[in-house]
């Protein structure tokens, strides 16, 4: 499906296809799963009509809310990144660690 088609396409209609061109997909999965398509390339081409479909309906969208809107920032979880600190702390451990100098047979038994 082309892009100019698209763009003559309402937005309406363009969600109806969407669910359609969707519809059609998994039924085409579902059948390459059962028995090979004669043509699997057709699931490359209807993937690609889909992301078509829905990069368009965006776009409207996006142009119907205003172009001067900032796009949405995702939020990142604090919790889920170390504090870079105490990543150097560990990292300044085991250069400690690999720095000193091995015990001699005195000191060790002096720690047990």
């Amino acid at each position: 499906m082309k892009a100019s088609v698209i763009r003559e396409m309402s937005s309406t209609e363009i969600r109806e296809r969407i669910d359609n061109e969707k519809t059609a997909y998994q039924k085409m999965k579902m059948n390459h799963v059962v028995s090979n398509l004669e043509n699997p390339i057709k699931l490359k081409f209807a993937r690609k009509a889909i992301a078509r479909l829905a990069t368009e309906l965006t776009k409207r969208e996006k142009d119907e809310a205003g172009t001067d809107a900032p796009a949405p920032v995702k939020a990142t979880k604090s919790e889920d990144k170390a504090p870079v600190e105490e990543v150097q702390e560990s990292k300044d451990e085991t250069a400690e660690e690999e720095t000193k100098e091995p015990l001699s047979a005195e000191q060790t038994d002096e720690k047990a």
